[in-house]
């Protein structure tokens, strides 16, 4: 039984996609704008490389914002893609045993507990996204029942 196609929709945290794409805009621009107001003013010690360099650290850390922004777990047909801020990675269904995830927010987003005895944050889905996250869990370990303890003939 595979699963229906809206059971494979993305599963992305709401919140800090707001605050990471918000945030980005925000920190460049503001680099920015602070960098050409300092040359504006003649700031004694301030020069065009100055102004350049700081404009680059607006740029690298608005792009560090939006990599957070773009969190996300793409369920497939045959697994589960989770993009945290660092690291990709690719599970079979068959590799993951469960989910655990704190109904009280002890830990912020759900781990995935691995055939090989590690876990995995799944970043994608965020406690401070209250009811939302329970459903996305919810959702995520029917996927994980489906895929690993149905067999088709």
């Amino acid at each position: 039984m595979a699963p229906a196609e809206s059971d494979l929709r993305i599963f992305r945290p709401r919140q800090v996609r707001i605050i990471g794409i918000v945030g980005a805009i925000a920190v460049t621009l503001g680099f920015a704008i602070l960098s050409v107001a300092l040359l504006i003013v003649d700031w004694e010690p301030w020069t065009v490389l100055d102004m350049v360099w700081m404009n680059l650290l607006g740029i690298l850390f608005g792009a560090a914002l939006l990599r957070i922004a773009d969190i996300q777990a793409r369920p497939t047909e045959t697994g589960l893609v989770v993009k945290n801020m660092v690291r990709t990675r690719r599970f079979e269904w068959g590799q993951i045993l469960g989910v655990s995830f704190s109904p009280e927010g002890d830990d912020p987003w759900p781990l995935l507990d691995l055939t090989d005895g590690t876990t995995c944050a799944v970043m994608a889905i965020q406690h401070a996204d209250g009811p939302r996250a329970h459903a996305d869990v919810a959702r995520l370990r029917m996927l994980i029942s489906r895929r690993t303890h149905f067999k088709e003939d």
